[in-house]
C-alpha cells in the first residue's frame, strides 16, 4: 500500500481544516467570515485530490473529520498553539529577558502558599509568567503549559518531574459546630465534592462509608469546600495546608495514611533543562522547604479566635 507524501501541505491547508472542523461545515465557516462556500469547497477537494485522502465526512448534520482528518486538524491546533506561544514570547523579550514561562496550579495552591514563591522568582529571573487553573497533568501534556504543580503519584510519561512534599488530609469541621466526633460522622451534614474531584482518596472514602447521602453540597473546589465547612453548613475532607492554616476550622480525627498523597514539580521531557524551567523547579523546592510541616500536617493548629 503506498502511503500518502505531505511535503506540499502547507500552513494555508492546515488552517483550512482547522476552519471547516471548528464551524462543522462549509456554510457555518463561510458565515463566520471566511472564504466563500463554493472556494471553500474547491480547496477541500483540491487537498483532499493531492492527498488522496477524504478528510471529511458529508452528513446531514454538518462535515465531521476522518480519522486522517482529525489528526492534521490537531496538528493544526498544536501548531497554532506552540505559534502563539513562540508570538508572546517575542512580543515579551524586550521587557521580560527571562522569557515567558507558563505554569498550572490548583488554586488551593495559589490561595496563600505559592505567590509569595512566584513573586520571589519573578522577580530575580525576569520571567513573565501566565498561571493558569484547570487539569494540570492535561494541560501540560498537550503543550498548553509549560510547568504543572499537581498532587498525585509520580509523573506518567512523557513528563518528568521533582517531588516536594507529602500531602496529607483530613475532614474537619467548623469551631461552631458542637458534638462532632468520629463516631457521629453520619449525624452531621457534609460539603463534598463533584466528579471533577472524585478521584480524591477522600471522596472516595465518603461515598465507600455511605456518607454520599449525608452531603448537602458539592463543589468542584476545595477552596469552596473549606469557605463551606467554615460556615457550619457541615463537614469536609480538606488537605492540611488549607485545614491546619484556618483558626475557625479543628480537625475531626487525624489524617488517615491512605489519603495521603505527593506534590510534584511536572514539565515535558524536551523542557526539563531550559534555563527559566530549571530554575522555577529549584526555586520552588527549596521555597517549600519551610512550608513542609503545613503541608505535610505537622503543624499544630492555631487556637481559636
Amino acid at each position: 500500500m503506498n502511503m500518502p507524501v505531505f511535503n506540499d501541505l502547507n500552513w494555508d491547508d492546515l488552517r483550512l481544516l482547522q476552519l471547516i472542523a471548528g464551524h462543522g461545515g462549509l456554510a457555518k465557516a463561510a458565515g463566520a467570515g471566511g472564504p466563500s462556500h463554493a472556494t471553500l469547497f474547491r480547496r477541500l477537494r483540491a487537498l483532499e485530490q493531492r492527498l488522496d485522502l477524504r478528510l471529511f465526512e458529508r452528513l446531514r448534520g454538518g462535515y465531521v473529520p476522518t480519522r486522517a482528518g482529525a489528526e492534521l486538524v490537531e496538528l493544526s491546533r498544536r501548531m497554532a498553539r506552540e505559534l502563539q506561544v513562540v508570538t508572546e514570547g517575542l512580543r515579551g523579550r524586550e521587557a521580560w529577558p527571562g522569557g515567558l514561562l507558563r505554569l498550572s496550579a490548583a488554586d488551593t495552591w495559589m490561595q496563600e502558599l505559592l505567590p509569595p514563591l512566584l513573586a520571589s522568582y519573578q522577580a530575580k529571573n525576569q520571567v513573565q509568567l501566565q498561571v493558569r487553573s484547570g487539569n494540570a497533568l492535561l494541560d501540560v501534556q498537550q503543550g498548553e503549559t509549560d510547568v504543572a504543580l499537581r498532587s498525585g503519584g509520580a509523573p506518567p510519561e512523557p513528563l518528568v518531574g521533582r517531588r516536594l512534599a507529602k500531602v496529607e488530609a483530613t475532614v474537619y469541621a467548623s469551631r461552631q459546630l458542637g458534638g462532632v466526633s468520629d463516631k457521629t460522622l453520619d449525624l452531621h451534614p457534609w460539603v463534598g465534592v463533584d466528579d471533577d474531584l472524585a478521584h480524591l482518596a477522600s471522596a472516595r472514602w465518603l461515598e465507600a462509608e455511605g456518607l454520599g447521602r449525608q452531603v448537602a453540597v458539592r463543589t468542584n473546589s476545595l477552596t469552596h469546600v473549606r469557605q463551606l465547612v467554615r460556615a457550619g453548613m457541615g463537614l469536609g475532607a480538606l488537605p492540611c495546608y488549607l485545614g491546619d492554616a484556618d483558626p475557625a476550622l479543628r480537625r475531626v480525627f487525624d489524617p488517615p495514611r491512605e489519603w495521603r498523597s505527593e506534590l510534584w514539580l511536572l514539565t515535558r521531557v524536551e523542557l526539563r533543562q531550559v534555563p527559566r524551567v530549571k530554575r522555577l523547579f529549584e526555586h520552588l523546592y527549596e521555597g517549600t522547604r519551610p512550608l513542609l510541616p503545613l503541608i505535610e500536617g505537622r503543624l499544630p493548629q492555631p487556637a481559636p479566635r
